[in-house]
């Protein structure tokens, strides 16, 4: 069996640190460089706020509450970077504003955004609310533009920039229960390509990269707590199929904070634009060139129809 031809990936995965994606390797190559990480009090977000501080830069820390960022305060900031802690709701244009305004007065030009703040609904539609369904919505993908709108014009002033939108696997596939995420990831995922593409345009392309990241199979706090006991209640069977999904669940947050690390250096601008899973070997990929991975619509959303599709609206 050709496992290409099932849609199994014949490229390795990784599952922590490996070749050039370790802390050793990464050590430096962002020097001086200003990061805003959104959802950073724990878990992925905490990774990716380390490795960036690792890698040299001064963060920028985002939650709800910044009394919760105090661990991924104190763990940036022994890497001798300065690292500030912000409170705010990143789905509130208001106090993005403020707080991006704060940022620039206490560190600097944004130099790497990084997009994790995310929420799981859980919850099938017949026993949600619109409003529950929307904030998910705005935590995944509004958040996400908000942030976006604030660096993006500062970046394309000083003609330099990186962003990374933390995506899903859920972008991709239909789940049951994944309702507001799953379409929100997929939003996120289509928004990076197009923001790219605008990028790429106006001549901006090798100066400002965006990426769409899945993380790995991470089991954070939000995903062990994905379904409310009434929900599994009514689908008992979930309780079950619960215990084999977790054994998927096999990958630390490090590897995706190594990786937005890598992909901020600038080594991996022939994936700008795209959606890439963080457990495959990223210079591989980038190997087999930018040119290749486009002709062959690769990382990236696409609708398969019967015997094709004419090119036509």
């Amino acid at each position: 069996m050709d496992p290409a031809k099932f849609g199994i990936s014949t490229i390795p995965l990784n599952h922590t640190y490996y070749g050039p994606v370790t802390p050793e390797e990464l050590a430096g190559k962002n020097s001086g460089k200003v990061a805003v990480i959104t959802g950073a009090s724990r878990g992925i977000g905490k990774a990716i706020a380390t490795n960036l501080a690792n890698s040299g830069a001064h963060v920028a820390i985002l939650d709800l509450s910044s009394q919760d960022q105090s661990e991924t305060k104190a763990a940036c900031e022994r890497f001798n970077v300065k690292a500030h802690a912000y409170a705010c709701d990143v789905t509130n244009e208001a106090e993005v504003q403020d707080t991006f305004s704060k940022i620039q007065q206490d560190l600097g030009p944004v130099d790497i955004l990084v997009n994790n703040a995310g929420k799981f609904m859980g919850r099938p539609m017949s026993m949600a609310t619109f409003s529950t369904f929307w904030k998910t919505v705005e935590v995944n993908f509004k958040s996400t533009m908000l942030c976006s709108f604030q660096v993006l014009p500062m970046m394309r002033e000083r003609k330099s920039g990186c962003i990374i939108n933390i995506a899903s696997r859920s972008a991709t596939v239909d789940t049951p229960l994944g309702l507001g995420y799953n379409d929100a990831k997929a939003a996120v995922v289509r928004a990076t390509s197009n923001m790219q593409l605008e990028l790429d345009d106006d001549g901006l392309g090798e100066q400002i990269h965006t990426y769409a990241l899945h993380p790995g199979g991470v089991m954070t706090a939000m995903g062990a707590a994905a379904h409310d006991p009434d929900v599994i209640a009514k689908y008992p069977e979930i309780k079950a199929a619960r215990k084999e999904i977790e054994k998927l669940f096999k990958d630390g947050p490090e590897l995706c904070g190594a990786t937005c690390a890598y992909l901020a250096s600038g080594r991996a601008k022939s994936l700008r634009g795209m959606y890439f899973d963080c457990r495959q070997d990223i210079e591989r990929v980038c190997g087999a060139g930018r040119s290749t991975l486009q002709a062959n619509n690769l990382y990236t959303l696409k609708m398969e129809f019967l015997q094709g599709y004419h090119n036509e609206p």
